[in-house]
């Protein structure tokens, strides 16, 4: 991903509209992520792409965990019980590919902002969502990715320019948006920023 053709020319990842937000717990970036696209839907954005959820206590006191759709906010279990004593991972694959088919009709959408919650572990590695995130920024549509501290170096290495970490704030969030699409994208409107 560090560089692709565009119009003749080489595009460098530096100029790719890429933002990375930190996960530094559930709830507070959920409740980040969850007020920035009320706002922007408020301002008239079109946003696409999934938001981190969590669910009840399972049996072994680990939170169920489920991502929302932003486009018809229907939800997607990503985990699977798998009983007491389990050590196998608990990801559901399954799930996993209709997150992916889901997300792939999300770009071919083309909202004005995209959210992936999140690079983790298995995008690391080289699975789950980075093919559907690479998609998106060949496709040019500014995207708000969600990293842990963990896998920072490796979504570096994986984007091939600087990460561009937001502050941990609404605020700098919606500030970056509006620097992506500072006239309303596709539908020509202008958005005025009245949010904290």
């Amino acid at each position: 991903m560090r560089r692709r053709t565009k119009g003749g020319q080489t595009m460098t990842g530096r100029e790719f509209s890429i933002a990375t937000l930190l996960h530094d717990s559930p709830q507070a970036t959920e409740t980040r992520l969850s007020d920035a696209v009320a706002v922007l839907r408020s301002w008239g954005m079109p946003v696409g792409g999934f938001v981190q959820r969590r669910g009840p206590l399972r049996p072994d006191g680990r939170h169920e965990m489920y991502v929302e759709d932003l486009r018809d906010g229907g939800r997607i279990r990503l985990d699977r019980y798998r009983g007491p004593g389990a050590v196998a991972c608990t990801l559901d694959m399954e799930a996993m590919a209709v997150l992916s088919m889901t997300l792939r009709a999300h770009i071919r959408a083309r909202p004005d902002i995209l959210f992936v919650n999140r690079f983790g572990v298995r995008e690391a590695e080289g699975g789950g969502l980075r093919e559907d995130i690479a998609q998106a920024v060949c496709e040019n549509i500014p995207i708000v990715v969600v990293v842990g501290a963990a896998h920072l170096q490796a979504w570096r290495r994986f984007i091939g320019q600087d990460a561009h970490v937001l502050p941990s704030t609404t605020r700098s969030l919606l500030d970056w948006a509006r620097r992506q699409v500072p006239m309303g994208g596709s539908g020509g409107r202008e958005y005025v920023a009245t949010a904290p």
